[in-house]
């Protein structure tokens, strides 16, 4: 991620941070600046989580919209077409949108199903 201001840049990935002035990230940040929890391993992260049913670092809807872009590359990548896609209610529509659903999700094994709001 790339952060654009009056003063320069810095970039910020998994490999590290640079910036358009070493000065940048020399800077303290003030003591009202929000500071993010830091995660090295967000597996890790994730499955403490699900053992203290507590919310893990990165919110869980945000982990969900990042995972299904993938998801829906692969989909139109194997299918060799483009579709639309609606994120409000997580489906295909328009042109070949009944066909590219049917890999949304796939069918449940025996004795797991999604019934259990019933």
């Amino acid at each position: 991620m790339k952060f654009i201001g009056s003063e320069g840049w810095i970039w910020v990935n998994r490999d590290g941070i640079s910036a358009s002035k070493p000065d940048l990230l020399a800077t303290p940040l003030p003591d009202n600046a929000i500071k993010l929890e830091v995660s090295t391993n967000h597996m890790r992260n994730f499955m403490d989580a699900v053992r203290s049913r507590k919310d893990p670092i990165a919110k869980v809807e945000e982990g969900n919209l990042s995972a299904i872009i993938g998801h829906l590359i692969g989909i139109a990548l194997r299918a060799e077409k483009k579709y639309n896609w609606d994120p409000a209610r997580q489906i295909f529509t328009g042109e070949g949108a009944d066909e590219a659903n049917t890999h949304l999700a796939r069918e449940m094994r025996n004795s797991y199903n999604y019934d259990f709001a019933s």
